[in-house]
């Protein structure tokens, strides 16, 4: 079986920084993005790493990565996430059989847990993970007036990786091209096509560094799955 990742490094990451694209924001002296390569690279499972990353940042990159075997290539992003990932597919083997999708500002992934996705993958044909909803939520309108407590036993809080058969993964983002609907992650595509979707349980510790406060979070956390 051979799985290859594709991690999604492109965006501009606004609300962390106006100045600088977050995923090379320092995290224990080393960009985000390096610590998110490192997960895969040390992952026995993940033959060849592609990360999608902003235009014209191939050369600092380079060098950044210039001690890892497994990455593939650079790929430069396109305006939407999706646009990125379809970048990055297309790089992607055609014998791979199982494609893994990552958040490139997620540096807390362990092997296990990748591991634990491309098994489930090569079982179900997609995977995600996802964190039972602990809190109680409620949905409102556009004046935030409560229309409806949902009941949180049957919700999910969805992280990454993400992980689906090649041709499944590869059909999906085909099929979406020229159209306007925005995906919020890519199993919601393969969704849209009438796939079945499997949530496996994820780690807390699988944060997505979003704000200042997820970097001071994850320094914190490091130490625990170093």
């Amino acid at each position: 079986m051979r799985a290859e990742v594709i991690i999604v490094a492109a965006g501009k990451g606004e609300r962390f920084s106006k100045n600088k694209y977050k995923q090379f924001h320092l995290l224990r002296g080393k960009p985000i993005i390096w610590w998110v390569v490192k997960r895969f690279e040390e992952c026995r499972m993940i033959d060849e790493i592609i990360v999608v990353i902003p235009p014209g940042m191939k050369d600092y990159v380079k060098k950044v990565f210039f001690e890892y075997k497994k990455v593939k290539e650079l790929v430069e992003g396109g305006k939407e996430r999706e646009d990125s990932v379809f970048q990055g597919l297309k790089i992607v083997d055609k014998d791979t059989d199982i494609v893994v999708i990552h958040d490139g500002v997620r540096p807390l992934i362990s092997s296990h847990l990748i591991e634990k996705v491309i098994h489930q993958t090569e079982k179900e044909g997609a995977v995600s993970l996802g964190i039972p909803i602990k809190e109680t939520v409620k949905r409102v309108d556009k004046n935030n007036l409560v229309i409806k407590t949902l009941k949180r036993e049957n919700l999910y809080s969805i992280q990454t990786p993400q992980g689906f058969k090649r041709d499944m993964i590869w059909e999906a983002y085909v099929k979406r091209e020229g159209s306007k609907k925005k995906a919020s992650d890519d199993a919601l595509l393969v969704e849209r096509l009438g796939g079945r979707v499997r949530v496996i349980i994820g780690d807390e510790r699988n944060i997505k560094i979003t704000t200042p406060q997820d970097l001071k979070l994850a320094e914190f956390l490091l130490e625990e799955i170093q």
